[in-house]
């Protein structure tokens, strides 16, 4: 089935179809095998592997508990959209443990601090680094630097105020 995962992956990919698959599985094991694939850096597929499971898990789903600091580890130097798609994965396993949240800000901060990136990249770093102040309100002096003029000029208006909000709440 594994095979056949990959060759839905290719293409036009239909979601619904793929994620109904993953969910009919009693053993989790297309599920598990989706999860390993979308660490990897395989051009097309890993990414789309990333974006199902997204789609295809609940909120704190356990079975990404297991694999969720490989996960992180496995953002860095991935593709825009691949790192996009990791994040929201990430994301929506609120609340992490203390180590995984540390190592998900240090990778947050490092995607935000690249200015050239994607700016949906870009949003989901700067939302979980701005949660990460909401729990931690000692870190709000380092996010006003971060979320500067030099930091936000490469993105949208709409996002720019969408963090303005976001920043004016902590204070």
């Amino acid at each position: 089935m594994s095979a056949q995962l990959l060759k839905l992956l290719e293409g036009r990919v239909d979601r619904e179809k793929i994620i109904t698959i993953l969910n009919n599985g009693v053993d989790n094991k297309d599920f598990n095998f989706l999860v390993k694939h979308m660490q990897k850096q395989v051009k097309s597929s890993s990414w789309r592997s990333a974006w199902i499971i997204n789609n295809a898990m609940k909120k704190n789903d356990d079975r990404i508990k297991k694999p969720l600091t490989k996960i992180i580890q496995s953002i860095i130097g991935k593709s825009d959209g691949h790192q996009r798609e990791l994040l929201k994965v990430v994301m929506k396993m609120e609340p992490l443990n203390e180590k995984a949240e540390g190592y998900f800000f240090d990778v947050c901060t490092n995607l935000w601090e690249e200015v050239n990136k994607q700016p949906a990249v870009r949003y989901y770093a700067g939302c979980y680094m701005i949660t990460m102040a909401e729990k931690y309100p000692e870190i709000k002096n380092e996010l006003e630097v971060l979320f500067g003029d030099y930091y936000t000029k490469s993105l949208s208006p709409g996002i720019k105020r969408i963090f303005e909000r976001k920043l004016a709440k902590l204070n």
